[in-house]
């Protein structure tokens, strides 16, 4: 079904609003604005989708920023909270009284604040750490992508030096079989004639390696995106894996009690018994 057969018809009187008795406008204000309520969560998903369109280092630049903006706030209440106290013992010395570290109600506010910021800057370092260790992650399955189609590569060129001469000219020529069928390779799958014809004209010219290749197809790692991302992906998982040190096992008992080592250190020799057996017994 086209696009054009799956639109509602707007002459269905089931459909029509005006006839239907259904207010297209409702939650809306006189002349077409949004309420209060409708804007604050249309900002929200514009600020859910502008997150999602960010890059990890996108990401990452913005939490620095922010963290970086709390802890000057951090430091400017812990100076005056602390600058506060201070002038505070300075009056009690003149009027002959001890310091007191106890904190002044002209305080509880910023110090409440300050207790808040540094629950937040907490919140922000943990998402800092997910999105490094998230970045380091990406980093490495594009590093396993690109190996992964290397070796694809390395498998589909000795595929070709099997071809005989006329199949691999066609290839060379117009990207399909000499029977006019695409290439299907066993490490690649069908490919497709733009992708084939350049694979062979990489192949004749002696050029193997991906990094070059990719000068001439930019777009070969987009093609086999999502076969290469999940193989990668299983690829860094396993190797995380056999990386992650094993959680340490809870160290068993090993008190000895005293009669115990009495018992074993003082114990008296045994003599082996006629005709008896002293396999089982300890020195």
């Amino acid at each position: 079904m086209s696009k054009f057969e799956s639109a509602p018809n707007i002459n269905n009187p089931e459909l029509n609003p005006s006839e239907a008795g259904t207010d297209v406008n409702v939650g809306k204000k006189a002349g077409g604005e949004l309420t209060p309520e409708e804007l604050g969560t249309l900002k929200t998903k514009e600020g859910q989708e502008v997150e999602k369109e960010l890059s990890l280092e996108e990401q990452l630049e913005n939490l620095g920023g922010e963290f970086e903006a709390r802890q000057q706030e951090i430091m400017r209440l812990t100076e005056s909270i602390e600058g506060t106290k201070a002038k505070l013992n300075d009056a009690r010395e003149k009027l002959d009284l001890p310091p007191t570290k106890e904190d002044p109600p002209s305080v509880f506010l910023e110090k409440d604040s300050l207790e808040k910021l540094q629950a937040k800057q907490k919140d922000l370092e943990k998402q800092k750490e997910k999105l490094t260790s998230q970045q380091g992650k990406e980093h490495l399955i594009r590093e396993e992508k690109e190996k992964i189609l290397q070796e694809k590569l390395d498998e589909i060129f000795k595929e070709f030096e099997r071809l005989n001469p006329r199949n691999l000219e066609s290839i060379f020529k117009n990207g399909k079989t000499p029977e006019g069928r695409n290439v299907e390779s066993k490490s690649m799958g069908s490919l497709e004639p733009e992708v084939a014809q350049s694979l062979a004209k990489a192949f004749k010219e002696g050029v193997k390696l991906l990094p070059k290749i990719l000068e001439t197809l930019p777009e070969l790692l987009k093609k086999f995106d999502e076969e290469l991302t999940k193989e990668a992906t299983e690829r860094v998982d396993k190797k995380l894996k056999a990386e992650k040190p094993e959680e340490s096992k809870p160290e068993e008992n090993l008190e000895i009690t005293e009669d115990e080592i009495l018992s074993d250190e003082i114990r008296p020799e045994v003599s082996p018994v006629e005709g008896g057996s002293t396999g089982n017994l300890k020195a």
